[in-house]
């Protein structure tokens, strides 16, 4: 967890506008990033209990093909860093939310229209019409979670050149 000046300054650095906030509002975020990485922590922690409990438990060896990869590349493994770190959480799961609330609605049109025309060129129509609507609404997530992870890439690569670059001096 970052002490309370890299707190700031790594918000500060993302955010120009927190310069504003007070000391009282800045010991409030500090808190609220504090308790928000403990419940992470203590999520992840407890989770991996009722993991382990669970195969201790099972004596039926998993499926073929049914775990998870064992090596990730090293894209993904930067991405799946840099989001633990995230200050954006919650802004990804509202994208995640509205996006799969979209996509039901468009195929619940897409349905009802198919249904409704009497010719098959028109349901045709209507049926790929909401394909094409579907996919747009999947570009347009995947392109929204490119954007909120700008900063926190920024961010990562900028404290990670200030470590290294203080790393000699320190020796």
């Amino acid at each position: 967890m970052k002490s309370f000046e890299d707190f700031r300054t790594s918000r500060e650095k993302i955010d120009p506008s927190t310069r504003k906030l007070s000391e009282h509002q800045w010991g409030q975020a500090y808190a609220a990033y504090c308790s928000a990485r403990e419940n992470t922590r203590a999520g992840r922690a407890s989770a991996a209990n009722d993991g382990s409990q669970r195969r201790r438990s099972s004596n039926h060896s998993s499926a073929s093909g049914m775990h998870g990869p064992s090596t990730l590349s090293a894209s993904g493994a930067f991405k799946a860093h840099v989001r633990a770190e995230s200050a954006y959480a919650d802004l990804r799961l509202i994208v995640n939310l509205l996006s799969w609330v979209l996509i039901a609605t468009i195929l619940i049109v897409t349905i009802l229209q198919g249904m409704l025309f009497s010719m098959p060129a028109a349901s045709g129509v209507a049926l790929l019409s909401g394909a094409i609507k579907v996919l747009a609404v999947v570009v347009i997530r995947l392109v929204v979670h490119v954007i909120i992870d700008i900063p926190d890439v920024a961010l990562y690569r900028a404290s990670a050149a200030q470590r290294t670059a203080s790393a000699p001096a320190n020796d």
